[in-house]
């Protein structure tokens, strides 16, 4: 399979540890990568920034802060 190829499948655990905008241009496309009961866990974004990105998951999922460390947080949700 290449990159540029969309996946279609869905996944029990999805990750990515990029900074705040990517990951809520990406929002619709990761959030549709989860499995019914499947977690996502999201890095990559200052504290301050945590609020915007929970905003771009809200139709899909409620992202929570898991963890901060120096300015920086994990978030985290579970698919339903």
């Amino acid at each position: 399979m290449h990159s540029k190829q969309p996946l279609d499948a869905r996944f029990d655990r999805v990750v990515a540890n990029i900074l705040a905008n990517p990951l809520c241009l990406l929002a619709p496309l990761l959030a549709q990568r989860i499995g019914p009961g499947g977690r996502i866990a999201l890095s990559g974004i200052l504290t301050q920034q945590a609020a915007r990105v929970a905003d771009a998951y809200r139709p899909w999922l409620e992202l929570a802060v898991s963890a901060e460390d120096e300015g920086w947080v994990l978030m985290e949700a579970m698919a339903p």
